[in-house]
């Protein structure tokens, strides 16, 4: 079985890291798993190659993390970067350059009502929950 076949189809993993110093700044790391043509995520499995990416994830509340900042917060941000790709501030990685010039000649709008759908309500009462893995090293 692939790897990809265990992952459903609308979701991302990401690896989220709490050390000791946590919630200070210097106390939380995060890596983007999940393969996604997006220009300021460079996750670890970049799509149509075999190259292993960085998980890099270019998102200003990450940056400027502090004791008031809040996993809550850090979960919506990410939710809004994925439906918001900011092409003009690619991070600079050949995959991300290339999301960044798709991003900037096609209208993210015009993307999400080309390819919206509708959401079966009852779909949603059978979704299992979050997977949550937690690893002690």
């Amino acid at each position: 079985m692939k790897k990809s076949e265990l992952i459903p189809k609308d979701s991302h993993k990401i690896y989220l890291k709490l050390n000791r110093m946590f919630p200070y700044p210097g106390g939380i790391s995060f890596s983007w798993l999940t393969e996604l043509f997006h220009p300021n995520i460079h996750s670890i499995d970049v799509p149509y190659t075999s190259k292993q990416g960085t998980g890099f994830i270019c998102l200003n509340i990450l940056k400027k993390w502090s004791r008031l900042s809040d996993l809550v917060t850090i979960v919506k941000a990410l939710k809004i970067l994925v439906e918001n790709p900011n092409p003009d501030d690619p991070l600079d990685y050949p995959h991300c350059l290339e999301a960044a010039k798709y991003f900037s000649k096609h209208n993210i709008k015009k993307l999400k009502k080309k390819y919206s759908f509708i959401i079966d309500l009852q779909d949603l009462d059978n979704e299992e929950d979050d997977e949550i893995v937690i690893i002690d090293e």
